[in-house]
């Protein structure tokens, strides 16, 4: 399944109101939440939260089968629960996704692509180069 790995730092003194977020998703708005991710056909969604000595940052997963229309919607859909949610991301993150249009556009898919490096830990501890 295609996915995206999303790294957004969290904003100085918001890491509890991040975690309440999150129980909202969890808790009173997961009803809401389910049917939007439905709708953009977002198969698999997962915030973590890392702590690092430059501070917070909330590290989202997203698996659809067409990623660049499921963040078009996140993006662009007027719907109260995805709005809700992109004020969310505003408060917490200081990301506008306004300046994100671009990804509304469904974008082909690459046809090829040309692996430079990959690295495989052995079940010895060795590389499997």
């Amino acid at each position: 399944m295609p996915g995206i790995v999303l790294t957004l730092p969290i904003l100085a003194g918001k890491v509890e109101a991040w975690r309440r977020f999150c129980q909202e998703l969890a808790g009173s708005r997961q009803q809401s939440y389910a049917m939007s991710r439905q709708r953009m056909g977002i198969m698999r969604e997962r915030l973590a939260l890392v702590e690092t000595a430059f501070g917070s940052t909330a590290i989202t997963t997203l698996e659809a089968a067409n990623v660049a229309q499921a963040l078009g919607q996140i993006i662009s859909s007027e719907l109260p629960f995805d709005r809700w949610y992109r004020e969310q991301l505003l408060k917490l993150h200081g990301l506008h996704l306004s300046g994100y249009e671009q990804f509304t556009q469904t974008a082909p898919s690459p046809q090829d692509q040309e692996v430079h490096f990959e690295w495989t830990r052995g079940e010895s501890g060795e590389s499997d180069g």
